[in-house]
């Protein structure tokens, strides 16, 4: 099952904290990793698209601020939500949750699924697999 074993890291690319931030009152898709930068990168085009008065700019600069803090807590509060199902959720049909069982799946699923996992399973193969499974001429 995949919540067995030792619990999984959150992990996230560097560039999500300060990347891709878009500002629908602006149309504009940001990156943002200081208020200096942020000036020199994208000054002139935010006042030619409205942000001018030093209020607008310091309101768009506290929006920018929150969201690379909500991204930067996201793993933590995966984390959390994730621990909380864990300790409180009890499955009303435990035995759903247990190694599937061959005898509960298709067949042909079955052979498919064995020709793919084998050494010498291909592209070519597999689709002549499901075409056999699905009916339709090679």
């Amino acid at each position: 099952m995949a919540t067995a074993g030792a619990p999984r890291r959150f992990c996230r690319c560097a560039c999500f904290c300060s990347e891709n931030l878009y500002v629908a009152r602006y149309g504009l898709h940001l990156c943002f990793r200081s208020e200096q930068q942020l000036r020199q990168d994208y000054g002139p085009i935010l006042r030619s698209r409205g942000c001018v008065s030093t209020k607008d700019f310091q309101q768009l600069l506290a929006e920018l601020q929150q969201e690379v803090a909500r991204r930067q807590r996201l793993g933590q509060e995966s984390a959390a939500r994730k621990a909380l199902i864990a300790s409180s959720y009890h499955p009303a049909r435990p035995e759903v949750y247990n190694s599937l069982q061959d005898a509960a799946l298709a067949p042909e699923f079955l052979s498919v699924a064995e020709y793919s996992a084998s050494p010498g399973a291909d592209r070519q193969g597999l689709l002549q697999w499901l075409q056999t499974v699905s009916g339709a001429a090679a």
